[in-house]
């Protein structure tokens, strides 16, 4: 899994849905806590980048309430179908090869896709409302995310380890000194520049910004595409670095699962099982 981040400021918030999706959460019992204040969760953060009136809040919440219910509905029982597939095929030496994982990659981005496409078009009406003071202080709330999430990012490299190791155990249970082994050689040959992360976080910000501030014909359609595909504004450089990571953490990955002994298979077998049907639970409980 590509443990670094990807996302704009702006569409920071849509990766909620992500985190649940991909079960970055403490555990099964977890995943139903977090979901069910995820529309609360989401309308607070949305709030810290966007200074909205009280008819726009209103509007806002709205529209979350409406992704929570659409996400809830329909794409629960995706995630559950899906991982159901994965605990199959857990015992298939053939599930755990790299082609394999770019497969589930690009099915985790599909998924991804759903969302952000669905949350972009509920939410980029209210953003066009936006007069010239909440635009500038959206671009200045933006700004100091940025440099929060830099200075962080410099700060955290043991937290960023133990999180690493703490999401191998969550599916595989104790990990072998080989897998351990595994791990210390991928923390200690990853090169990861959050400087350039953070240059490319500010090309898109800057290019959305200006497009809202303008408004140029096409605009809505052009802020719509950035919103959905931010990776469209990516350098060729920045592409490279992380198309390298993601290969690495996928290797990685593929390792570890060749060396997974049966305990492992049937640990991980089960903890998907047990995400799957959190998920179900989930999508049939009312909004």
């Amino acid at each position: 899994m590509n443990l670094h981040h990807r996302h704009t400021a702006l569409t920071r918030t849509i990766s909620a849905l992500l985190l649940v999706a991909l079960l970055l959460v403490g555990g099964c019992s977890s995943v139903r806590l977090v979901y069910g204040h995820l529309d609360w969760w989401m309308d607070r953060n949305i709030n810290k980048y966007l200074d909205l009136d009280g008819t726009q809040e209103d509007l806002l919440s709205q529209r979350v309430d409406e992704f929570h219910r659409w996400h809830r509905q329909t794409q629960l029982p995706r995630y559950a179908d899906y991982l159901e597939t994965l605990a199959g095929n857990v015992d298939d030496p053939a599930a755990t090869t790299p082609a394999k994982l770019i497969e589930i990659e690009k099915q985790v981005d599909t998924f991804w896709h759903s969302s952000v496409v669905m949350l972009s078009d509920l939410l980029l009406p209210l953003v066009i409302q936006m007069n010239d003071k909440q635009i500038d202080q959206l671009a200045e709330n933006v700004r100091e995310e940025r440099e929060e999430s830099l200075k962080k990012w410099e700060k955290s490299k043991h937290k960023r380890e133990k999180q690493f190791r703490k999401e191998a155990k969550r599916w595989l249970g104790d990990l072998t000194s080989e897998q351990d082994a595994m791990i210390d050689h991928q923390l200690d040959t990853t090169r990861f520049d959050p400087k350039r992360r953070d240059a490319q976080r500010e090309k898109w910000a800057n290019a959305f910004i200006s497009t809202l501030r303008s408004k140029p014909q096409g605009y809505e359609k052009q802020l719509r595409e950035m919103l959905i595909d931010p990776q469209s504004l990516w350098s060729e450089e920045y592409r490279q670095m992380q198309e390298q990571l993601r290969a690495q953490a996928r290797n990685l990955g593929a390792e570890i699962l060749k060396s997974a002994t049966p305990q492992q298979r049937a640990h991980l077998k089960t903890t998907l099982l047990e995400y799957a049907s959190d998920f179900r639970i989930l999508a049939a409980q009312e909004h």
